[in-house]
């Protein structure tokens, strides 16, 4: 019998967990990235739906649908998960961050102006 058993042993203990800690944090990456996504399109969509309205009811309407889409988050695991919260949060800042960033564009897009600056005149 080889005395390095235990050794071997470990070294596969090891190997393994290794193995699960990647999977396990492959896995949460997967699951922020379709938070992300998630709450990047819902961002997009409102500002390009709610063209309409005027700057401050988006604004508001904005925070909610960003709370909307981090609450639908609990029709998906159970409230006392440990990583619920943080994909709720994950998902109420990229809807918020999106959302701002669109209505911002916009904003810079409607206050641009329209006609060319007149080329300067070289007398």
């Amino acid at each position: 019998m080889r005395s390095g058993g235990r050794y071997d042993m470990l070294i596969v203990s090891l190997i393994v967990s290794l193995i699960a800690l990647l999977v396990f944090l492959f896995l949460l990456f997967l699951g922020l990235t379709v938070a992300v996504v998630a709450g990047l399109l819902v961002g997009y969509a409102f500002v390009a739906v709610s063209g309409k309205l005027s700057l401050t009811a988006r604004v508001s309407l904005l925070v909610a649908v960003a709370a909307g889409t981090a609450a639908l988050w609990l029709g998906l695991g159970e409230p006392s998960g440990v990583l619920l919260p943080l994909a709720m949060l994950v998902s109420f800042l990229a809807t918020l961050a999106s959302g701002a960033t669109f209505l911002g564009l916009e904003a810079r897009k409607r206050r641009a102006s329209r006609y060319r600056a007149p080329a300067w005149q070289s007398w």
